[in-house]
Parts: structure tokens; sequence; C-alpha cells
């Protein structure tokens, strides 16, 4: 009943009497009328792919030594169609030890190679996204818990067994609390949402990611999962923005600041009293004046940050966006 939907079949060699056999069902495997050709171990490695024949033992092999392996092979049928096989045997011994006989079956799995082959060409497209801009695709339950995240652990340093419950930690601590109860929030309404968010990235620094999540239903009114996209909002090809961290505050310079004030439309008057810092202060870090400035350099930068404005480090230069 098995070999009937044509997706199995066996054979067996009593090497003594020199009997080869195959089943009705490994002749509609390799799609030949059952019974209309004697079969031999020859015709069985002749329906072989070329380029897959020399992997599959030869008779003496078998015969001489008793060597009889499993395999994964394509076979070429009479009528030009291929499939994927799994052959898997044993050979069988005499009380002194010579080979007496074999036997094995061989199995269709070419839906399952081709399912295989489907994931690892996805799995590839997504790597190559991912490489390019930072760009992470996710799988969520109906309740929010990570099945799928490929990257966000290289990304970030978080460890593989970590990513199901503590997928948020390269959050910041002071956004990570808010952006997991708006996660929550949003997914209650169960329409699609975008978040944005700052992270710790694991080469340094910290990067701000946008995450756009959308319902995957299970006809009509179901939620079956959720799928989503992080990257950062201003990604390109090539080396991706990362947000510049406290050890490189020092790369930050007066022309930086200007642009920043001039992104929000600051006078030096604003800048020092968002920052709590003197007006003299500001603009002596506008001038690039020395002096032990590195400590009124971050409460100034930080001040820009927390008005939205994002200093990233693109190509080995800081540019300066407003992100929100």
């Amino acid at each position: 009943m098995v070999e009937s939907f044509a997706l199995s079949g066996n054979w067996g060699w009593n090497f003594a009497r020199k009997e080869y056999v195959w089943s009705s069902g490994l002749y509609r495997l390799f799609g030949i009328e059952d019974g209309s050709i004697r079969p031999d171990y020859e015709l069985f490695r002749s329906l072989i792919h070329p380029e897959d024949r020399t992997i599959v033992e030869d008779a003496s092999q078998i015969l001489n030594e008793g060597i009889l392996s499993d395999h994964t092979f394509r076979i070429i049928r009479p009528d030009g169609t291929m499939r994927v096989v799994l052959s898997r045997g044993d050979v069988y011994f005499t009380p002194e030890g010579r080979p007496a006989g074999a036997a094995g079956v061989v199995l269709d799995v070419t839906g399952e190679q081709r399912v295989s082959l489907a994931i690892r060409a996805q799995n590839e497209r997504q790597r190559a996204i991912f490489e390019h801009g930072m760009i992470v695709a996710w799988v969520f339950t109906a309740d929010g818990e990570v099945l799928h995240a490929p990257g966000w652990c290289e990304l970030t340093g978080l460890a593989p067994e970590d990513l199901q419950r503590n997928w948020h930690l390269p959050i910041v601590a002071e956004e990570r609390a808010e952006v997991l109860r708006q996660h929550a929030l949003l997914r209650e309404r169960r329409q699609p949402y975008t978040l944005d968010f700052t992270a710790q990235v694991a080469r340094g620094g910290r990067t701000t990611f946008r995450t756009l999540v959308v319902p995957v239903l299970s006809g009509t009114d179901t939620i079956r999962e959720w799928a989503g996209l992080t990257f950062p909002p201003t990604a390109t090809l090539g080396e991706a923005a990362v947000e510049v961290g406290a050890d490189l505050h020092h790369q930050i310079r007066g022309s930086h600041l200007r642009a920043a004030r001039g992104l929000l439309d600051w006078t030096l008057a604003d800048l020092a009293n968002a920052s709590k810092l003197s007006l003299s202060t500001i603009r002596r870090l506008e001038e690039d004046a020395d002096g032990p400035l590195a400590r009124s350099r971050f409460a100034a930068v930080d001040a820009l940050r927390q008005a939205g404005v994002g200093f990233r480090l693109m190509e080995g230069s800081i540019a300066v966006a407003q992100i929100r």
C-alpha cells in the first residue's frame, strides 16, 4: 500500500544465486513499467544522475567488500523527469564473513529537498539584506513571543538561547519598559504598527531602529502570528549608520553641534538651557576650544539627542540627522 503511492520501493540481491529483484514500487518510482525489463545493479546505477553516480558504490564494492552506504542522489527517469531519492541498504554475510547478499529501500524525497532548498534560498536572501542594511526579519507568536529573528543576536551580541525570552535586552535601559509596553498595547489593536527604539549593538555604540510589525491571519479574523522587520531608519547600502557612543564623543566637533542646533532651530542659549551648561561653555564647545570639556560635550550631545537629533557614524565620518 505504501509503495502504491510511488514514493518508495525496495530491492534484494542474492549473490550466490545471482538473483536481483525490484519491487513493483521501485519500478514505479524509477518510471519503468513493472516487469518490463530485467533489473540488475548496473541498470540501477545507470538511472542515477551522472554527477551523483560516483558517490554510489559499484557492484564490486558490494560483492567483494560488502560496502553499502546510505546516499541521497538524483535519478533521471526514462521520460526525462528527475527525482531526488534516499537510498538505504544493508549487506548480509555468511558465518565465515563473506558477503552473501544485500537488500535496500529507496524513498522519494523530492518534495523535502525542494522545501529544504527553498528555505536555504530564503535564509540566503535574508542574510544578504541583513549584511547590507542591518535589516532583521522577525516572527512572533500571537502572544508576542519571538520565534525567529535571524541576525538580531549577531547584531546586538545577544546569546541565541536568550532570544525567545530576552530579545529586548539590547534596547537601552531608559527605553526598554516603554517599548515592551507599546508592543503589548499595539498588538491588542490587531493592526500593523511601527515602533522606534535605540539598541546597543555588538560592535559598540548605539543605533536607532524602527520596527514594522504586521499580523499574519489564519482565515479572516484569527491572528496566527506576527511578522516584522527591524532596520535603522537611515540604513543605506554599504556601512550602516551606527549611533556614536560615549567612547566616540570626542569626535563630535563644534561643526556637528552647530549643525544639530540648526536642525532644531535652537540658539546658543537654547542649547545652554537644555544641557544645563553655561552660555560660555556652549560657545567654547562650538569653537573647539581646548580644555577639559569632555563632560560638558557629553551633556550637550545628550540634550540634542533628547530633542530628536542623532549623531551617526557612517563610513568613518559623523553625520547629523533629525530622527524624530
